[in-house]
């Protein structure tokens, strides 16, 4: 996996993967955010246009960085923590962000370019898991964009609560890349 220079602006050493910077600049994003949040606004349902609270977007997406985070031979993203109490606690987000946020310090290239094992669901229909062969860093990658997705509904949801959240939260990279070039 090859380093790709990092165009101004930004705060992040050559040395650094891009894959794993991207995934830090999506953990503090969401980090800023809960830190401008109240609890209640963090398990408000904002019926009828979200069937989730904010904690419940969280708790997906810091699901998936989990998956990675203890896969050894394998990632699992069908394991996830449904009603778990990082829905309700905001305190708690924000610790597992910065665990996250650790854990990241201990990737390296070859750690990210290792081939590693996918099992997910593809069918909404009936009950069908598969199996795929995929890379860590190509995983971050999808988990960060992942997240970055559900911060756009997170936004969403927040504006309808008289909650505004910063410009380029919930923006995908390409989508700031497009902007950057106009």
């Amino acid at each position: 996996m090859k380093t790709i220079q990092i165009q101004k602006k930004a705060n992040y050493q050559s040395s650094v993967s891009t894959i794993i910077a991207g995934c830090e600049e999506v953990l503090n994003q969401g980090l800023v955010f809960l830190n401008n949040l109240s609890e209640k606004d963090y398990t408000a349902l904002c019926s009828p246009h979200f069937e989730s609270s904010i904690g419940e977007h969280f708790r997906h997406w810091l699901d998936l960085f989990h998956s990675l985070e203890r896969a050894e031979d394998k990632i699992d993203y069908n394991l996830r923590r449904r009603g778990h109490k990082v829905e309700r606690d905001i305190e708690i987000a924000k610790r597992e962000i910065d665990s996250l946020l650790i854990w990241l310090t201990t990737l390296n290239e070859t750690t990210l370019d290792a081939s590693i094992k996918v099992e997910l669901e593809t069918l909404v229909s009936l009950t069908s898991i598969n199996e795929v062969t995929s890379t860590l860093g190509r995983e971050l990658s999808f988990v960060a964009l992942h997240a970055t997705h559900h911060f756009a509904m997170v936004k969403l949801a927040a504006s309808l609560m008289g909650v505004k959240a910063s410009g380029n939260f919930g923006v995908a990279p390409s989508t700031a890349s497009f902007r950057r070039a106009q």
